[in-house]
């Protein structure tokens, strides 16, 4: 499942070989080369490093990288996203 506003760079891949796919959160930011594996959870405003290889849950506004990806920052949460989705309640 993919949120509202998601930028996805080339070569992305999103994999499941247990039928449970990945939850993509709203203004998130994928770089290219990036690999999400099984049942992860990609928070709100994160962004996802170039080359990156997720396999464990990404916090709302965590910047990631590296493989696995870790944590590296939670500064300037989804900097890459210019037109941010905003749900009105």
């Amino acid at each position: 499942m993919i949120g509202n506003n998601v930028n996805i760079s080339q070569f992305l891949t999103i994999g499941s070989n247990k039928g449970t796919p990945a939850v993509i959160g709203d203004n998130v930011y994928i770089g290219p080369n990036v690999c999400i594996v099984e049942d992860v959870h990609i928070g709100n405003n994160a962004t996802i490093g170039a080359g990156s290889v997720v396999v464990k849950d990404v916090p709302e506004g965590a910047t990631v990288a590296g493989v696995p990806a870790k944590v590296i920052s939670y500064k300037e949460p989804g900097r890459f996203i210019k037109d941010r989705y905003v749900v009105e309640e």
